[in-house]
């Protein structure tokens, strides 16, 4: 494992589709805990980058009892705000992680770290998501910090600074390594993040009637294709754009 790997979980209560979805509890347990207890798999330090607007103070008190380290920056800038958090621990790897994937498996988030950490080259991006091939909700990156700097310094549009790596997948700056992770079957149309209350309500089912917060993320899937009235919860749901 290469030094100073940090997840750095990127949450705040102003959602504009579902306000301070990330403290709704889920039997008994906001989300963000049950995304954080699960990334705890990882025993990778993770760093919490919310902004400082006085509404996620609720947020930041929480996950310190967590014992999660807090970042507060922008509101509107996240990749200010994600490159400042990186740059006050001195990573070098980042894992980016958003705060309303409960699901998230950390044991699935270590396998891709370590190979990332056998590719030995910094200008390698790695993507669960680009792919298309794992469900929504089940979304890494991976990245140096010299390529989140360079974002920094030279993203231009406000997409990109809102979701953070576009300048790294999308304008694919000069011999950077893109690694689309593939899994053998595609399960894209399956959605876990939650982004609206019928996601809400699809996690909520998973959690407390299936008890997907203790499974991996295969196990998840199978209950998904073992229940298709499951998936049919939030298929109207639709995932907003990165430029949009």
């Amino acid at each position: 494992m290469v030094e100073k790997t940090y997840i750095i979980l990127q949450a705040r209560m102003n959602s504009e589709r579902l306000p301070g979805k990330v403290m709704k509890q889920i039997g008994g347990t906001p989300i963000i805990g049950i995304l954080i207890r699960r990334l705890k798999q990882s025993e990778l330090p993770i760093i919490l980058a919310t902004s400082t607007n006085i509404e996620n103070d609720e947020l930041v008190e929480y996950a310190k009892s967590l014992d999660v380290q807090i970042f507060r920056g922008s509101e509107d800038n996240v990749l200010e705000r994600y490159y400042l958090a990186a740059k006050s621990v001195n990573a070098k790897t980042i894992i980016r992680v958003t705060g309303d994937n409960p699901l998230l498996d950390g044991r699935f988030l270590l396998e891709n770290v370590n190979n990332y950490c056998n590719l030995n080259d910094e200008r390698a991006y790695l993507s669960t998501g680009l792919s298309h091939s794992f469900p929504l909700g089940i979304s890494i990156e991976i990245f140096s910090f010299n390529l989140l700097e360079e974002a920094y310094d030279n993203a231009k549009h406000p997409g990109e600074f809102e979701h953070v790596t576009p300048y790294m997948h999308q304008n694919k700056p000069d011999n950077i390594n893109i690694i689309k992770v593939k899994r053998k079957e595609d399960r894209y149309h399956y959605r876990l993040t939650v982004d609206t209350s019928d996601d809400f309500m699809l996690n909520k089912k998973l959690i407390e009637e299936f008890e997907c917060d203790k499974k991996d993320m295969e196990e998840i899937i199978q209950i998904l294709d073992n229940n298709q009235e499951l998936v049919h919860l939030n298929y109207t749901s639709i995932q907003k754009k990165w430029d949009e």
